[in-house]
């Protein structure tokens, strides 16, 4: 019979933010490590990631624009 090794407590990595400076291995082991993560990139060793857009901010100019354009029909 194979014995495995207890499992141990995870390692808590920092969180991945824009502008960290890492190397792929650590990239890596960061991005994998947080699920809802959906887009980040590693360019020349700097972490880009995409701005978190909330909804409200995003539709209200919008739908404002759609009713002034359409007012004038």
């Amino acid at each position: 019979m194979v014995k495995t090794p207890p499992k141990s407590k995870p390692l808590s990595l920092p969180p991945l933010e824009n502008g960290d400076r890492l190397n792929r291995y650590e990239f890596e082991r960061r991005y994998d490590a947080i699920p809802y993560l959906r887009k980040a990139e590693l360019i020349e060793g700097v972490v880009y990631m995409a701005a978190a857009l909330r909804f409200r901010s995003h539709a209200v100019p919008h739908s404002n624009l759609l009713i002034w354009l359409g007012s004038w029909i």
